[in-house]
This record gives C-alpha cells, sequence and structure tokens, in this order.
C-alpha cells in the first residue's frame, strides 16, 4: 500500500479494481482532480502576469532576506522535514543566523491563529499540542535555530525577522505557499512514486502537475536506494526533461540510532538487534517505517499505524500493550512521551537523517544563494 491508503482505494486510484462502482467513483474523482487543476492554474496566473506578487521577507534595513523552501509535489511524505534539519543545521554550522519556519500541522497553524515562536534556538517554548509534531521535532533537533510556527508565512516569517533578525529563512513544507518570494525552492520527490499516478488530488497524491517542478531550482529524489538502477535513470531522464534548469541529486533515508525515550540518548543502531518489540507510527509512509526497523534486526510482534500528524490522547496510549520494548518514529515520540503510560526506558524512536549523494555540491548551491534586492512585495493582508 501507498501512504497507509487501503486496498480498495488503491484499486480505484491506480484502475486496477474494474467493478462497477470503483468505476463511477474513479470518474468522479477524475473530474474533481481536473476541477482542483482548473483552479489552480486560474489562482496562479496573476502571479505568471505579474497582477499579483509575493511577499518579501527584508530586514530592518529594507534588505532581502535571503528564503529557501524545501517542499514537493505531493501530499506524501518524502523526507522534507529530515531535508530542513539538513539544510537549516549545516547553514547554522557555517555561521549564517537562521530561523525555520513550519505551517504546524495539527497544531495552531490549523486553525490560522497568529505566528508563534515554537523555539527561540536555545529552548522549546510550545509543545506540540499548540506547534504540531513536525515543529516540536524541528525545534528539538536543531539548537541554535530559532522555529516559528504559523499557517500564514508572511505573517510567521515577519515575526521571525523582527524577533531573530535572520539572514536567511527556511520554509518547510511550502512549496504550494504561493504567497511569499523565495529565492530557491529545493523539491523532494520519492524515487518509488515520484509522481503516483499522475494525477492531482483528489483522484490522485499531487498537489500540483508534475510540469510545475520546472520552478525548482534543486530537485532532490529520495529514497534512491530503494528503486533498480534502470528505474532511477529513467526517472532522471524525465526530471531533466521536466526541469532542466534544475540541479538533480539522489538520496537515501539513513537510520543513524536509537532515542531513547527517558532520558533521550542516542544509541547505536545494533542496540535494540535480536530483541522483540512492538511497533507504531503515524507517518505517511508507515509502513516504510517498519521495513528499516526490521532492517535492523528488530522482531515486529504488533504493529499499529495511523494518520499523518495523529494526535494521540491519553485514551489511545491507554489501549497500548507496554509491558515491553516498543518502537516508534521521533516525530511520534514528542507527542506521545508526556502521555506514555508505560516506562519510558521501553520506549525507543529511530532517528532517520536525510543522506544526500554529492552532499558538498547541494551544500554550494544552498550557501550561494541570494536574494533579489528588486524583488516586490505586496501587503500583508
Amino acid at each position: 500500500m501507498s501512504g497507509g491508503r487501503d486496498a480498495f482505494v488503491e484499486g480505484v486510484l491506480h484502475g486496477k479494481d474494474r467493478r462497477a462502482r470503483a468505476t463511477l467513483l474513479r470518474a468522479l474523482l477524475t473530474l474533481l482532480s481536473y476541477g482542483h487543476r482548473t483552479v489552480l492554474e486560474t489562482y496562479l496566473l496573476p502571479f505568471r502576469i505579474g497582477l499579483r506578487r509575493r511577499y518579501r521577507l527584508r530586514d530592518a534595513h529594507g534588505r532581502p532576506v535571503q528564503t529557501i523552501c524545501i517542499g514537493n509535489l505531493s501530499s506524501g511524505g518524502t523526507g522534507k522535514t529530515p531535508m530542513a534539519q539538513l539544510v537549516a543545521g549545516h547553514l547554522h554550522q557555517t555561521g549564517r543566523r537562521v530561523a525555520l519556519l513550519s505551517r504546524g500541522h495539527g497544531g495552531i497553524g490549523e486553525a490560522g491563529h497568529a505566528p508563534r515562536i515554537v523555539s527561540d534556538g536555545t529552548r522549546t517554548l510550545i509543545g506540540p499540542d499548540d506547534a504540531g509534531d513536525e515543529p516540536t521535532l524541528l525545534a528539538e533537533s536543531l539548537p541554535g535555530v530559532p522555529v516559528v510556527v504559523g499557517r500564514d508565512r508572511r505573517r510567521s516569517g515577519r515575526l521571525a525577522v523582527e524577533t531573530f533578525a535572520p539572514t536567511v529563512v527556511v520554509l518547510d513544507d511550502a512549496l504550494q505557499y504561493w504567497q511569499l518570494e523565495r529565492d530557491l525552492d529545493i523539491v523532494l520527490l520519492d524515487a518509488r512514486r515520484p509522481f503516483d499516478n499522475g494525477y492531482l488530488l483528489p483522484r490522485g497524491l499531487l498537489r500540483e502537475p508534475p510540469a510545475h517542478l520546472a520552478r525548482a531550482g534543486i530537485i532532490v529524489l529520495t529514497r534512491a536506494d530503494r528503486v533498480t538502477p534502470a528505474e532511477r535513470e529513467a526517472l532522471l531522464a524525465r526530471v531533466a526533461a521536466l526541469a532542466p534548469g534544475a540541479s538533480v541529486f539522489t538520496a537515501t533515508h539513513a537510520p543513524v540510532g536509537w532515542v531513547r525515550a527517558s532520558d533521550r540518548a542516542l544509541l547505536p543502531l545494533n542496540a535494540l538487534a535480536g530483541r522483540s518489540a512492538r511497533l507504531f507510527s503515524g507517518i505517511a509512509d508507515n509502513q516504510a517505517f517498519r521495513e528499516s526497523v526490521e532492517s535492523l534486526g528488530v522482531q515486529i510482534t504488533d504493529a499499529r499505524f495511523f494518520g499523518d500528524h495523529f494526535g494521540y490522547t491519553a485514551t489511545d496510549l491507554a489501549a497500548f500493550d507496554t509491558s515491553g520494548l516498543t518502537v516508534t518514529t521521533e516525530k511520534d515520540l514528542v507527542k506521545v512521551a508526556a502521555l506514555w503510560p508505560g516506562p519510558l526506558g521501553d520506549l525507543y524512536a529511530l532517528r532517520i537523517d536525510m543522506r544526500v549523494e554529492d552532499e558538498a555540491r547541494l551544500f554550494a548551491l544552498v550557501e550561494g544563494v541570494q536574494g533579489d534586492p528588486l524583488a516586490g512585495a505586496d501587503p500583508v493582508s
């Protein structure tokens, strides 16, 4: 299955289910998909012909703040958060003042509240219930990098600039946030299914059509180790045709260690090898997480999968058997640690980093980003 979708949905979306009800549903979803594209292109037209301009983040002296966006074309998980960690962490290590903006799925960003500071770079100020899971994880994993959450990236960006005076702002999952000007779009594609079935939502998983890949400055094919060399070469050729001006990289999701919930110590990858464990996760690709855990020699006795950004409650967790070893993702750990009904010493999260082939070239491109001093800006409404 893909991203947790059940067999019936897979059969409908990929045309494998030829029964009458599936055929009718597929036709309806196809019409809605075409409607989605029509609305999208109509919305984008004023930006393309210059009738509407994107908002440009500027510092106190009116100079443009370098802005880097990380996103994807689909609604499935491609590794945006690990890539945001990689890019923001590297820029911080090179001496730049970095701030990171996140929408905050499951937190205040969903309700359209005013933006809030998740971390000031030294301490986390609000938890996952308010900030969302990914901003909390980013705040905990990026010391020295302030994290601001909010649905309106213009307002959260302005708050970050006024409070922390960054020289570069990194946007996590903002490719479809059209209102904010950026100097570089880094687009991630899952090499296993880069364009899903080729359709926009709700017929497929695409938020926008493959042709829109052309605006990317950098394209990263994630999970490139999960496809054959021939499949990878075919994808590279297609990406080059869609975005001839982009620099293309391949990457893998690499497990780096086990985080013990009780003290957040990082243990080596072989620390749980040969042991039996229960597993739960609420991410975009739960099955891929299970495969990663099993590849490390952990015997899974029970697995519970939830939707991406699932909001666990004490009642949910009380139904878990916590009598032995339990493993989950770091994104889930930040949400459940305070509510976990069993011994925290038996709860572990697998830390996964993004490993990019030819990383030095990627960093050189990111470091070379320059803001456009002539870029205009519509006012924040």
